[in-house]
């Protein structure tokens, strides 16, 4: 688990991230042939590029739209093509939010195991789970993202 402070130049870089891809939308025929067919690229000077038979070039393709390309072969093809290959794990939403949003969640679990919760008041009901998911978040406890049934 990274320190305090690497954990939020991670969270900033994580949140710019998500920022810059949010309004990305990846070609109908995948990132190969779109780039190829923009450059007007056929995929026999790309193969030649490459060191490999135009059928290959067309095998990644169809790799790509099934899920299945290698990230080597991106990175391979994305440099004949003259581009550069950008492989990320992008976040839905603020990292912070994302933590926020499953410590109260966790935090209103939690309160369902305790015997007299219910015979609380709405508002000390509501005020157990914010302690609860702030104290969750600053201890980010090795069960954290485990569910708490």
């Amino acid at each position: 688990m990274p320190d305090f402070m690497e954990q939020r130049r991670l969270t900033r870089l994580l949140d710019r991230a998500a920022k810059q891809f949010a309004e990305v939308e990846a070609p109908r025929k995948g990132w190969i042939a779109g780039m190829r067919q923009a450059l007007g690229m056929s995929a026999e000077y790309v193969a030649q590029r490459k060191g490999v038979s135009r059928n290959a070039v067309y095998q990644a393709e169809r790799s790509e739209q099934e899920g299945a390309v290698s990230l080597k072969q991106m990175e391979q093809l994305a440099s004949a093509m003259g581009g550069t290959f950008v492989y990320a794990i992008v976040p839905n939403g603020r990292i912070d939010d994302m933590k926020y949003k499953h410590a109260r969640a966790k935090a209103v679990e939690m309160l369902h195991h305790i015997e007299d919760a219910a015979s609380w008041s709405k508002d000390d009901r509501h005020d157990w789970i914010d302690d609860k998911a702030a104290e969750l978040l600053h201890d980010m406890p090795s069960d954290f993202w485990e569910s708490a049934d």
